[in-house]
């Protein structure tokens, strides 16, 4: 008996070798954390990191969509380098609300405008929430006093009209 599987299916996969994004649902936020990520770990509230190292991070829950094509063999060979991707169709945004005045912002100021992707990307314009993980990772552009904590509350909006929020607390922010 001869059996053949396939390892790459049009419809199913990019030409490279890694699959399309696959549809979900966020249904939650699952942590807010911070880096750098040192010692095997990331940063805590207790820490003190350089500004400059600082990325203020969110991790989704999300709710993976069956597919309706999809096929009954188990597994699939992918490229090594392949990182799995969603499109995430019912985010409506997702703010970040000062619980403490920070860098001369008042408690209730949404900072969400201040959060800078890697590419460039404000996490106040993310509207859109294709070919994504269900990690953000975001460079804060507001220089703070020497020495300061983050306290916020991040706030997943759905457009179903529900939301979801996580508190966090950075570590300390050292400028010099």
């Amino acid at each position: 008996m001869l059996l053949v599987l396939s390892s790459c299916m049009e419809n199913e996969f990019y030409i490279e070798g890694c699959p399309l994004p696959a549809q979900a649902d966020a249904t939650g936020l699952a942590q807010i954390f911070f880096s750098p990520y040192k010692n095997q770990k990331y940063s805590s509230s207790a820490d003190t990191v350089p500004f400059n190292d600082f990325r203020f991070n969110i991790e989704l829950k999300i709710l993976e969509k069956e597919r309706a094509d999809a096929g009954s063999f188990p597994g699939k060979a992918l490229a090594l380098s392949c990182m799995k991707t969603y499109s995430i169709s019912n985010i409506s945004n997702i703010s970040v609300i000062l619980q403490q005045p920070f860098a001369g912002l008042p408690i209730g100021t949404d900072i969400a405008y201040l959060l800078e992707s890697p590419e460039g990307k404000k996490l106040s314009e993310l509207r859109e929430f294709l070919e994504v993980q269900v990690f953000f990772s975001f460079k804060l552009k507001i220089t703070p006093e020497n020495y300061s904590q983050l306290k916020t509350r991040t706030f997943l909006f759905l457009k179903d009209g529900s939301r979801h929020n996580l508190e966090s607390t950075s570590p300390y922010l050292k400028i010099s």
